[in-house]
């Protein structure tokens, strides 16, 4: 028994991080997840309600998100389109990632809504968002609404 405890305790000693380490997050994979908990806060809040000094329109929302972990966006959504670094792929979209929309005329290429990409699940991006009609919630890129309004993803996080 004796020697048991030994080698564990040799074992623990050699290797005291094995199991731990395939849990850790980088930092920018942190702060993505810290974005999308802090964002879930908020859902069911009405479109342009106030929070604190911040009017959680849909620029406003994530503008106030990217704050939370020391990112400074744009207030607008037309300025937001130039944010961080454009992802050229929608399948590389990464949760905290900016998604960037025509308004709500799908033939003006002007931006004109973003949210915030938040999880895959069956080859779909689910985003969260502050929507006029629904307030912060999620949606889907492929509800038809959204998909011929798409524009582009935006990394304002990296690696």
């Amino acid at each position: 028994m004796r020697f048991i405890k030994r080698i564990w305790i040799v074992l623990v000693l050699l290797f005291p991080f094995v199991a731990i380490n395939q849990d850790v997050l980088s930092p920018s994979a942190y702060k993505r997840k810290q974005i999308l908990w802090e964002g879930e806060k908020y859902l069911g809040m009405r479109y342009r309600s106030k929070v604190g000094k911040n009017i959680f329109d849909c620029s406003g929302y994530v503008k106030f998100l990217m704050s939370v972990v020391g990112k400074n966006v744009t207030r607008s959504s037309v300025s937001q389109i130039h944010d961080g670094k454009r992802v050229k792929e929608l399948k590389d979209a990464r949760p905290g990632d900016i998604l960037v929309f025509r308004g709500r005329n799908p033939r003006n290429n002007r931006p004109g809504h973003v949210g915030l990409a938040h999880h895959w699940s069956n080859d779909t991006l689910y985003f969260i968002h502050s929507s006029v009609a629904k307030g912060i919630t999620y949606d889907h890129i492929y509800d038809p609404y959204y998909a011929k309004r798409f524009l582009q993803v935006r990394d304002v996080i990296g690696d």
